[in-house]
Order: C-alpha cells, then sequence, then structure tokens
C-alpha cells in the first residue's frame, strides 16, 4: 500500500481508494472478486486448484461486504458530504479516518477465516514468491522516489487522486496541491525504513491468518494503517495541505464535488439493492 494513499485515507473512504481510479465505481466492484484474485495470484504464485479455491472464498466475502459494508461507506460519503459543505475541520478528517478503518477493520475480521485454508495450504515456495514479489514492489518504490524528479511525480500522482476523489479540479487549484506536494518533506530513508516494518508485518499477518489465528493477524494489518512516530511530521503535512485544498475551494467546486460523491451514492445503492 503506498503510503501517500494511507495517509490521504483520511479524505475519503479507506475501502473506495482502491476502486476510485476506474471510470466506473459500480463495474471496479463488480469485477473486484476477478481483480482481486489476480492481484493475489500475482503475490503467491497459485496453482489451479488454489485459484479456484480463492475465487470461491473472494464471492462469498464480497456477498458479505455489499450487504454489511456498503452501507457504511454511504454513511461516510453522507458524512463527508457534511463536512465539506460547513467547512473541513481536522477532526472532521480523522473522523473520516477513523470511520474507514472501522470499515476495514471488519472487513479483515470476516476475510481471516476464509483466507485461513488457503494460506494454510501455501507451499514453502510460494512463501518465498511471496517474499520476493514483495521486495521487487519496495526496490520499484524506492526506484520511484528517488532521483531528482520524484518531487514532481510524486507531486503529480497527488494531484491525480485528488481528481479521482473529488472530480475535476480547477488548474489554479491542481497547480497549488501539486506545489504542496512537492514542499512536503520526503525522508526517503526513513519512509523506506517506515515501509519494510509493514511489510513484516503482512508476512507475519499471513503466517498468523495461515495457523487460524485470525485476531492476531488482523491486528497486525490494522497496524499497518497507523502512522509510525517518525511518520507523523509527514502526515501532519498531507493534513495540513488537505484541509487548505478543501476549505478553499470556492462555490462551484464544491458543488462538482458534491456531484461527484453524489454519483459514487447512487452506485453504491445500486450495488446495494443487487445483493
Amino acid at each position: 500500500m503506498r503510503l501517500l494513499k494511507r495517509l490521504a485515507a483520511a479524505l475519503t473512504l479507506l475501502a473506495l481508494l482502491a476502486l476510485a481510479g476506474c471510470s466506473s465505481l459500480t463495474l471496479a466492484y463488480q469485477q473486484m472478486p476477478l481483480l482481486a484474485g489476480l492481484w493475489i495470484d500475482s503475490y503467491l504464485d497459485l496453482d489451479s486448484g488454489q485459484r479456484a479455491q480463492l475465487k470461491q472464498q473472494l464471492q462469498a466475502w464480497q456477498t458479505w461486504h455489499r450487504r454489511e459494508e456498503l452501507p457504511q461507506w454511504q454513511a461516510l460519503l453522507r458524512q463527508a458530504q457534511s463536512a465539506l459543505e460547513a467547512g473541513v475541520t481536522r477532526d472532521e478528517l480523522l473522523a473520516l479516518e477513523r470511520g474507514a478503518r472501522a470499515s476495514a477493520e471488519r472487513s479483515l475480521q470476516h476475510a481471516a477465516p476464509l483466507a485461513a485454508p488457503l494460506l494454510a495450504g501455501l507451499r514453502p515456495g510460494q512463501w518465498l514468491h511471496l517474499q520476493k514479489e514483495m521486495d521487487d514492489k519496495a526496490a520499484e518504490w524506492h526506484e520511484r522516489n528517488s532521483g531528482r524528479g520524484a518531487p514532481h511525480e510524486r507531486a503529480k500522482r497527488y494531484a491525480n487522486n485528488l481528481e479521482r476523489w473529488l472530480g475535476d479540479l480547477d488548474r489554479a487549484t491542481l497547480k497549488q496541491a501539486r506545489a504542496d506536494a512537492e514542499s512536503w518533506h520526503f525522508d526517503l530513508p526513513m519512509l523506506a525504513q517506515g515501509r519494510a516494518t509493514r511489510q513484516a508485518r503482512t508476512t507475519e499477518a499471513l503466517r498468523a491468518w495461515s495457523h487460524g489465528d485470525a485476531a492476531a493477524g488482523t491486528a497486525l494489518l490494522m497496524q499497518n494503517l497507523q502512522p509510525l512516530p517518525a511518520e507523523q511530521a509527514y502526515r501532519e503535512e498531507i493534513i495540513a495541505s488537505l484541509l487548505k485544498l478543501l476549505n478553499g475551494l470556492d462555490a462551484k467546486q464544491r458543488e462538482q464535488v458534491h456531484h461527484h460523491w453524489d454519483t459514487w451514492s447512487a452506485d453504491l445503492r445500486t450495488l446495494q439493492a443487487g445483493s
């Protein structure tokens, strides 16, 4: 999980961030078992029997999620809508973040017993494949975030993510957002260490799930959603930038954001009705 996306989860729904890059939230959600299965397979190098098992478990998880969590997503969107209209405070951002994390925790708790049989059946070579894939992703992240052009590229990604979450923004707002992001103090060694800590926790969590210890594995994964003490200053810079941007939107832009979120709400109602 990218650090920027995790820290910016206070802006909106944690679970929606993975889907927001798609042109249709409904289509992305409906395809989630397929897309998640392909992503998981890339890390675990599953055989045909394991893929079939994974597909069945992902479909079962989505049936539960559609029934239980989509109403929670709708409630969080209403909360975000209200905060935006009245002027967003830091406490309101953090309240949205807590709501998103609560949704993530419930989802993980339900996923744990479904994932346990598959994880318990992984062969040693598949655990090694997982480690190699995570190491490769860490190396890619390090390369992407080092070099002279890295601040500019991080700023572009930040601006692109803002438009996924908020809809189209005017040129001046995007220019200011990119300038803010380029000014953040990105301590590469420190943030790389944080990424390594989360990677180790993830492996430990999946091992715990494979042994039937759902509570321990879920607790470790939830720790990954919390900033480390050394990351707190960077997190505060992001929150300050988000607050400045959100509270600097004019009436027309706020209306556009409300329309963007109204579309998401309608999609979520459609998805829930199809459960």
